[in-house]
């Protein structure tokens, strides 16, 4: 890497979440002076209120969950309920580590934090509102996040309403919840609090969970969930949440008729949506409507020269890892070392157990891409020994190719580790890998990777370990 390539240059980066503090790293190992503008924590959302609280509390909850079919197997009936409180305090431990060694991390690389709202005065100048202090850089790069998206449902603002911020604060366990929206946020916390013993409600409107996956990684992992013990309900349409008797009443329409599910809280998990209103957009001649995403090309670059964007803020897919990687392309960007912003090789995991997690095209989209001749391959977990050793064979894997090279462009899994597995595709997919280079990959026995290789073999009409292949 070129330390000196930034020479000259400031930038100034407003936010510092999972695609800001990566950006002002970057930007500040090629050399450039860098202010990073935060008004909360440095790590954003992710650190604080996202990924890693609810994986921790995912974590804890499976533990609660092995427990408890331990000790119904010795016998014994009874079972600690978990202290939500407690947990809590655990999980602020967890993120006040995870926060300091990114505080760290900053220091360390000589960037200048300073905490406040910024907004623009011009596009080379930023003021920060608390104190006036105005930050001037030969480039702006725009990290700020989103917030909770807040669909028009009558009600949504009555006391024990929540979204997946304010469910992070409760000191102890609701007796029952609603769930509004099956995507990945709705379905972890599905999953978590049904496992510490909270009766679980999960309303969609849509006719399936994880809307935007693969159809049948969807399906089975509305099975796996359902089979677990928790409620999802599909196709349904929420008309309001009204007070009543001590609880929330959620009127939901399904198959035409109208009913009530009653809860102690409602959790409305509808997605989330881009934040910019505090950013002063149109000084810069930016008029990005509230809750839409800021218009990039593929250098990361406004409309505006010299002013980029990065992470959920421009839209697409709000994950973490996406927004890391466009903050170092807009840092390289930014101090004139040209970089493209490449999204065929994005990961999507949902952190349930099992896991679900994708890449790349979906069979779907690869079949209207690429024709009927598209190469699918598929290997169960049933059929994988580690996956039975660890008691975790529900699930699959599934790879997609096209047919003229046989260059892998998709995969879903759902079972055992899938966040992890999927990073062998990932590269896969990044290195334009064929069938044939994955199945002449040695995987090690017995481990979870070898149903990869065994998927990819599907494909070619080669799989060892499951009966003479389908027809295609």
């Amino acid at each position: 890497m070129n330390s000196e390539m930034g020479k000259g240059h400031s930038i100034v980066v407003v936010g510092g979440g999972p695609g800001g503090y990566p950006a002002a790293i970057k930007a500040a190992q090629l050399g450039a002076e860098v202010t990073l503008i935060e008004k909360g924590g440095v790590g954003g959302t992710c650190l604080h209120r996202g990924c890693i609280p609810t994986k921790f509390l995912l974590k804890e909850a499976k533990e609660h969950s092995l427990l408890a079919k331990y000790f119904k197997k010795a016998g014994k009936e009874e079972m600690v309920v978990p202290e939500l409180a407690s947990l809590m305090q655990q999980k602020d431990k967890v993120v006040g580590q995870l926060t300091k060694g990114t505080q760290s991390l900053l220091q360390r690389n000589k960037v200048k934090v300073v905490s406040g709202t910024g907004a623009f005065v011009n596009p080379q100048t930023v003021r920060v509102l608390e104190t006036g202090e105005e930050i001037k850089g030969t480039a702006v790069i725009i990290a700020t996040g989103s917030d909770s998206l807040w669909p028009p449902i009558e009600g949504k603002d009555l006391p024990g309403v929540l979204d997946s911020d304010r469910i992070l604060s409760l000191d102890k366990l609701p007796k029952s919840l609603v769930i509004i929206g099956g995507g990945a946020i709705g379905v972890e916390f599905a999953q978590m609090f049904h496992r510490f013993g909270t009766e679980v409600t999960v309303l969609e409107l849509l006719p399936k969970i994880l809307p935007w996956e693969d159809e049948e990684l969807s399906k089975m992992m509305l099975r796996l969930l359902t089979k677990s013990g928790i409620p999802i309900q599909p196709s349904s349409q929420v008309q309001g949440i009204k007070q009543g008797d001590g609880v929330l009443k959620v009127a939901v329409v399904q198959g035409g008729e109208t009913k009530e599910i009653a809860a102690e809280n409602v959790l409305v998990a509808a997605g989330r949506r881009p934040f910019h209103e505090s950013l002063g957009l149109k000084e810069i001649g930016l008029d990005v409507p509230p809750g839409k995403p800021i218009q990039v090309n593929e250098y990361l670059e406004t409309g505006v020269p010299g002013v980029y964007a990065i992470g959920d803020v421009v839209g697409g897919m709000m994950l973490a890892h996406k927004a890391t990687a466009e903050g170092e392309i807009a840092a390289c960007n930014a101090v004139g070392m040209r970089k493209e912003m490449l999204y065929t090789a994005i990961p999507s995991v949902v952190y349930t157990d099992p896991e679900a997690a994708s890449v790349g095209l979906s069979e779907e989209a690869a079949r209207e891409k690429y024709g009927s001749e598209v190469l699918v391959g598929k290997f169960p977990f049933t059929a994988n020994s580690r996956a039975m050793i660890e008691g975790s064979s529900g699930g699959f894997v599934k790879v997609i190719a096209e047919p003229k090279m046989e260059c892998l462009v998709g995969a879903c899994m759902a079972g055992p580790q899938a966040g992890h597995l999927i990073a062998e595709v990932v590269l896969a997919i990044q290195m334009e890998a064929t069938l044939e280079d994955v199945a002449e990959t040695v995987h090690a026995h017995p481990t979870l990777s070898e149903a990869v290789r065994e998927a990819v073999m599907d494909a070619k009409g080669e799989a060892i370990h499951i009966p003479p292949p389908r027809k295609r």
